[in-house]
């Protein structure tokens, strides 16, 4: 049998080498650009969307206590929380929160992220609306860091 060479092979050995190195698209539920840190317009709710399509929120309230959830996107952007963690000013950890942030819906529109909430006791579904900011705040930065142990 006679070695073949020449442009026809070599593209097609570059091209099965690329697909090997690219990642199957059909793996991944989060949107492409969904990976960032977002900020909630009107409080301070940060949302932080990991290359694993894992979800962090971090609520600052007004008294500086912090409520955290975790969670994985699936498929059609459905994240289902994790039991909501509760900390005080001083890092003291509260449980239960009292809170059960249930299933969201997140989609990307434009530079925009949303996070849909189904309804509550009879009112519309509530949409928040995230813009991208470079980095979370620090006390938010630091529950990252626990979130997943």
């Amino acid at each position: 049998m006679k070695h073949r060479t020449g442009k026809r092979w070599n593209l097609l050995a570059a091209g099965l080498g690329l697909a090997m190195l690219i990642p199957s698209v059909s793996a991944q539920q989060a949107e492409a650009g969904l990976q960032a840190n977002w900020k909630y317009l009107r409080n301070f709710t940060y949302v932080h969307v990991d290359d694993q399509d894992r979800i962090f929120q971090c609520r600052i309230v007004p008294e500086l206590h912090v409520f955290f959830s975790t969670g994985v996107i699936a498929a059609q952007g459905q994240v289902t929380w994790d039991t909501v963690r509760f900390f005080t000013l001083y890092g003291e950890e509260y449980s239960p929160s009292g809170q059960d942030w249930g299933v969201n819906t997140i989609e990307l529109r434009g530079r925009v992220m949303f996070l849909t909430l189904p309804p509550v006791s009879g009112r519309d579904p509530e949409r928040m609306e995230f813009d991208m900011v470079p980095k979370l705040p620090t006390i938010c930065e630091h529950y990252l860091s626990l979130a997943w142990e």
